[in-house]
């Protein structure tokens, strides 16, 4: 009886040992990589080396932001976005990036655990607490370099290289002493290349998506506020009222930009204003489902608008923008938002043309 009671003991005593065994060597193991995370090797000197090559040799940029994703592609008109109909990129936005990147310097190593890439904005792109992803390749489609580019605090930058756990901390010096505005498309994209003097305009002809197209203008560049010229029978319900549409052009900043002729939109619109300085702006709405976008066409009225003019042509020719609901508002506001219909015994009285 003793012996297969001793037997079965040393069996129990086998696997007990066996499972401590394995529990020790599980804890030496976590022990081991929670080591070579928190271990931070030294490191220094350009976090990409041999850039000036890199960049001479690019021929597509592809960047993978937390909210954008789109390319860059070189060719023999400069840098274009195949996503946006290859509409020309801004060659000082590249400027930036090259000082960027070519600039980065080692500050350190630092955590190694994917767990804390979240906090850094070092993760994936696509998941929470990602970075910006930034893949250079050659002509033939070869990975040049690819690195993520994540938070930067106290004047260093973090980053790690993709499939790689590792990050590190980079110095911001000199011409890269910020993170340019690289992740999202349209920050590549002059959108926001009307900009007109408030005292310049002169007069805006505005026809609405609906309801009687009207004029607003001012005698003057010293007059506050725009009067209604036309049509009669309507009175502003301030002195005011109409100087938000009428100068919806000192400030624009259109949304996206495509190839005007792959647009088969139907015509919902025009905005036209005038400077004092001679220039007129004609702004062609089109209805393209729930979206507006608008060409942009640019007259001088005078010799000193022409400059101007062939300057805002060179850029928009076959171009059209897409609109914001806030742009749209201002530039196609019906006028019964600000104007009365007048009745019939007050619709003998002039519109307001005090200017005051």
């Amino acid at each position: 009886m003793s012996r297969p009671m001793d037997r079965q003991r040393l069996g129990q005593l086998l696997i007990a040992g066996g499972i401590a065994a394995a529990l020790l060597a599980g804890a030496a193991a976590t022990l081991v990589l929670q080591a070579q995370r928190n271990w931070q090797p030294e490191v220094s000197g350009p976090v990409l080396p041999g850039w000036t090559q890199t960049v001479a040799d690019a021929r597509e940029i592809e960047i993978a932001g937390p909210e954008d994703h789109f390319t860059l592609v070189r060719g023999e008109n400069g840098w274009t976005m195949p996503s946006r109909d290859d509409h020309p990129v801004i060659p000082e936005r590249l400027a930036e990036l090259d000082a960027f990147l070519g600039g980065l310097s080692y500050a350190g190593a630092r955590t190694a655990d994917p767990a804390k890439h979240a906090r850094l904005e070092l993760a994936d792109p696509g998941q929470p607490g990602a970075g910006t992803r930034l893949t250079l390749r050659d002509g033939d489609g070869n990975v040049l370099t690819e690195i993520i580019i994540g938070a930067a605090r106290n004047d260093r930058v973090y980053l790690r290289f993709p499939d790689r756990p590792r990050t590190y901390a980079a110095e911001l010096t000199g011409e890269a002493a910020t993170i340019p505005a690289i992740s999202l498309a349209d920050n590549w994209l002059n959108l926001d290349f009307i900009a007109l003097d408030p005292s310049d305009i002169a007069r805006t002809t505005i026809t609405p998506e609906r309801g009687p197209a009207y004029v607003l203008e001012r005698p003057g560049q010293t007059a506050r506020n725009f009067s209604l010229r036309e049509p009669g029978g309507w009175r502003p319900i301030t002195a005011g009222a109409g100087n938000g549409p009428a100068a919806a052009l000192v400030r624009i900043r259109f949304r996206d930009v495509r190839l005007a002729d792959r647009l088969h939109g139907e015509p919902a619109g025009r905005h036209v204003e005038e400077t004092f300085s001679g220039l007129r702006l004609t702004l062609d709405i089109l209805a393209l489902g729930d979206t507006r976008w608008t060409t942009v066409t640019a007259t001088a009225l005078t010799d000193g608008g022409a400059e101007k003019a062939a300057e805002i042509n060179a850029r928009t020719a076959g171009w059209a923008y897409l609109l914001s609901d806030l742009s749209l508002d201002r530039l196609l506001r019906p006028l019964d938002e600000i104007a009365d219909h007048m009745g019939a015994s007050d619709a003998s009285e002039p519109a307001d043309d005090s200017g005051q």
